[in-house]
């Protein structure tokens, strides 16, 4: 080949490229072993002194001797496919996306509700912020107005709340748009306080008074910290609180009535009106600033520490125990993760007598780490309590009566206000009487239900393995196991439910924490009898392995995926629906709303169609082209409302179980718990922040009786785990001439030796760390001394007032004697860090 011909091929290479601007090389060889390098651009090359250039049909190239520059033929090569194969590999992803796009906008156009999903929210749906507003009531759609107007002028009692009264739409069942009246409710700055001091919120006092936090009072209002400034010294959690509180203080005078619901005198409107759905919500409005501090500090952030304190602030100290409680279980959850790899590792499918030893001694390990675990809580519960301003509660005797608590109007002997009484008696009566016997029939219910499942799912076992039948015959127990337990569940709870209504509990902790031990029965025979059964009555350990193995990964995926991803895909369902039957659908074109025109024109490209728009059609998309905005109080309207951290609580107890008691069957227990506790965190974070509505805030000293519960399951771990030595063989495999008697002899030894173990743990470690109850200590001498100052300062400014009085009658002078000591006295001493 000679030179003209090499030019006239590097010229056909430019030439076939030159539209794509892309640059290039390639390499060719004369017949006297030149190599010339051909760089192709959309301009010519600029040629230096030192090249060899020339021109070939008003073309450049550039060619270099081996003198200059040495090229490997082989390198040069593979280099030149190389870079073929990527253009290639770009224009086709050009291509791939070009058909991907017509596509797109084809489907967006047949199906015009498919736009919002492909494309990103805030081009079908932008939310408003609703500034005027703390909470909302909402009314069901189709509500009269008379009753609107009622519950109105019941709210408007209270003159410094803020009530404004308009008609919004909320999507509500299968995403159908409603409209409905609902109030905007918000307060004064006086109200507020007010409303802190009826509630005894705690604010932090000025470090010159003693700092640390007091109950607020009005009269002492000056002594806290930003009390003039309301932004500062108000959250958001405390007007939602107050608010709340001042709605649930609504009595029912004698004969009051709304449609068919009559009303006893003195009886809560508000939740006597949700009970009945007459109001159809009450919800907190979010604050979009914390919230977003909390997306990207808390959500977004997988590998930090939890911002606990902005948790309390913003959701509550009742959702910050539950996040606080969960981190901290997590975190100890890495102890029996890595004990239990080790003792898979060096023990499981060694030797029998190593693996019998192992054992035992892990069954020992469980019931110490659990202990140790549940008292480090106790101690960390104390330190958030008292940083929280809830490690000194009110008594519940001086708590306010919840709403819904029912019996005839009595002065309280305690405090002197009137207020709702119901015997004790009454309570016992019920609660021995109807409570346990139902409880006990139901708990029975079930257990025989599951059981006799169970044994069907043997019997199906035993017909496949010895006569053959079908395999899919298997799967029929584990079906009608599925059907049932949701219907268990789902009437349990509404007896429940009933239950303790009935039993009419005065306060809301109290309420909870009974409802909470009739649920727990329940779940705890649902989620542990499969687990007994294996382990006691066929006592088969390598089927309890694969049971526990298979409770502990498929259980708690499907769980995060019922949590968090559907409810997640559900939401946005609704809001996209929302947003096309108030706004039409998306440009089938275009991403963001855009000329109507060009609209109308790419839509005739799309794919050929020559379909002509009719004016209702033009309109449609004129409206869908437009803004969509829509309000921060109907977008939270329409989304789920939380239920609480009650699930959430008994998903990690189940999990606690199943590390407790039987872990040491299956070591590698502690390990699923742990990896799926990393994604729990974030995955119950993500609920509150992207799926629900704002939870109303509550405070609380801790988690209540979720503590009992696990307290109450690590003893039931001693019995379970020195049974397991008793029945899995390791006893007799370790000790062959043992009999019957003495294996009795020797688990009742054990069982002793743990739990005796676990009690001088318990008492070893102290409740409260020596630094809180030192805090504790210096805060009330602080206050004490203040006190003490501020009484000899009033004491003689009340002396220097009767000095200087010419003369005093005895009467007035006893008087002025009484009202001295009176103001001494007196004042408020009561300490709440």
């Amino acid at each position: 080949m000679d030179l003209g011909e090499e030019n006239k091929m590097c010229s056909q290479v430019w030439l076939s490229e030159k539209q794509t601007g892309q640059k290039s090389m390639k390499f060719f060889q004369n017949s006297n072993h030149d190599h010339i390098l051909i760089e192709r651009d959309l301009y010519p090359p600029l040629l230096g002194n030192n090249e060899c250039s020339s021109k070939h049909n008003g073309e450049y190239f550039r060619s270099e001797s081996d003198e200059d520059r040495e090229f490997d033929e082989d390198d040069s090569k593979r280099s030149w496919k190389k870079k073929k194969c990527l253009s290639l590999d770009s224009r086709r992803w050009d291509n791939a996306k070009e058909s991907i796009s017509k596509a797109s906008k084809m489907l967006r156009r047949r199906i015009p509700q498919s736009g919002h999903l492909m494309t990103a929210k805030k081009f079908w749906l932008q939310t408003i912020p609703s500034n005027d507003c703390d909470i909302v009531v909402a009314f069901p759609p189709d509500t009269p107005e008379s009753t609107v107007a009622w519950l109105q002028s019941k709210i408007q009692r209270l003159s410094e709340l803020t009530v404004i009264t308009r008609t919004l739409t909320f999507s509500r069942q299968r995403a159908q748009l409603a409209s409905c009246f609902a109030f905007q409710i918000t307060a004064t700055y006086p109200a507020f306080l007010r409303g802190l001091e009826e509630m005894h919120v705690p604010k932090h006092l000025k470090e010159e008074l003693g700092g640390g936090r007091k109950e607020f009072s009005l009269a002492e209002g000056g002594n806290f910290h930003h009390i003039e400034d309301a932004e500062k010294f108000l959250t958001s959690a405390d007007r939602q609180s107050v608010l709340l509180h001042f709605l649930n203080g609504l009595r029912a005078e004698k004969g009051d009535f709304v449609g068919d619901i009559k009303f006893r005198e003195g009886e809560a409107i508000v939740p006597k009106c949700l009970s009945c759905g007459i109001i159809s919500q009450v919800y907190p409005l979010h604050e979009n600033t914390g919230l977003e501090v909390l997306q990207k500090s808390w959500v977004q952030k997988v590998f930090g520490l939890q911002p606990l304190d902005k948790i309390s602030e913003y959701f509550g100290i009742k959702i910050a125990f539950y996040f606080a409680w969960l981190g901290h279980y997590t975190t100890a959850l890495t102890v029996p993760a890595i004990v239990g790899l080790a003792f898979w590792i060096f023990f499981c499918g060694r030797a029998e007598f190593l693996e019998d030893i192992g054992f035992v001694l892990f069954s020992f390990f469980n019931v110490i780490w659990a202990t140790l675990y549940l008292e480090s809580w106790k101690r960390r519960s104390a330190e958030l309590s008292y940083e929280w301003g809830t490690i000194d509660n009110r008594d519940e005797m001086l708590s306010e009566p919840r709403p819904l608590y029912q019996g005839e109007d009595r002065v309280s002997e305690v405090t002197g206000k009137p207020e709702p009484y119901y015997p004790a008696w009454k309570r016992n009566f019920f609660r021995y009487f109807v409570t346990a016997p139902v409880i006990l029939f139901s708990l029975l219910t079930v257990f025989f239900s599951v059981f006799l499942i169970l044994e069907f799912q043997q019997w199906i076992d035993f017909l496949i393995q010895e006569k053959n039948y079908f395999q899919f015959i298997r799967y029929i127990p584990k079906i009608l196991l599925a059907i049932i337990i949701p219907i268990f569940d789902g009437f349990y709870h509404k007896v429940a439910v009933w239950l303790n209504d009935m039993e009419n509990h005065r306060s809301e902790d109290t309420y909870e924490d009974h409802f909470v031990l009739k649920l727990l029965l329940f779940q705890f025979v649902n989620s542990f009898l499969a687990l007994f059964y294996t382990a006691f009555y066929l006592q088969d350990m390598d089927k309890l392995k694969e049971l526990l193995a298979a409770l502990l990964i498929t259980r708690q995926v499907v769980g995060n995926i019922k949590e968090s991803l559907i409810p997640y895909a559900k939401k946005q369902i609704k809001l996209a629906k929302m947003s096309f039957d108030l706004f039409g659908a998306l440009s089938p074109t275009t991403t963001e709303p855009n000329d109507v025109t060009e609209t109308l024109e790419e839509h005739k490209k799309t794919d050929g169609d020559k379909h002509e728009f009719t004016d209702s059609e033009k309109e449609s998309m004129r409206k869908s082209s437009g803004p969509r905005q829509v309000s921060q109080v109907e977008v939270e309207g329409s989304t789920p409302q939380y239920e609480g951290t009650f699930d959430d609580y008994l998903e990690m107890f189940i999990q606690f179980g199943y590390v407790t008691l039987f872990s040491s069957a299956y070591p590698l227990a502690g390990l699923c718990a742990l990896l799926n506790n990393l994604i729990e965190v974030r995955s119950d974070a993500f609920k509150l922040c992207f799926i629900h509505q704002r939870p109303f805030p509550q405070r609380v000293q801790n988690i209540g009786s979720w503590q009992t519960a696990m307290e109450v399951m690590g003893i039931i771990g001693v019995v379970v785990n020195c049974a397991l030595i008793g029945l899995s063989g390791p006893v007799h495999r370790i000790f062959p001439n043992i009999t019957g008697a003495q294996t009795v002899i020797l688990i009742i030894v054990l069982e002793h030796i743990m739990l005796l173990l676990k009690l001088l743990i318990s008492a070893a470690i102290p409740d409260i760390p020596h630094s809180v109850a030192q805090k504790l200590a210096k805060i009330e001498y602080k206050r004490r001394e203040v006190e003490r100052m501020m009484n000899k300062q009033r004491v003689m400014e009340i002396q220097g007032r009767m000095d200087s009085k010419d003369s005093i009658s005895p009467v007035s002078g006893d008087l002025e004697d009484k009202e001295t000591q009176y103001e001494i006295e007196s004042g408020d001493t009561r300490i709440i860090a």
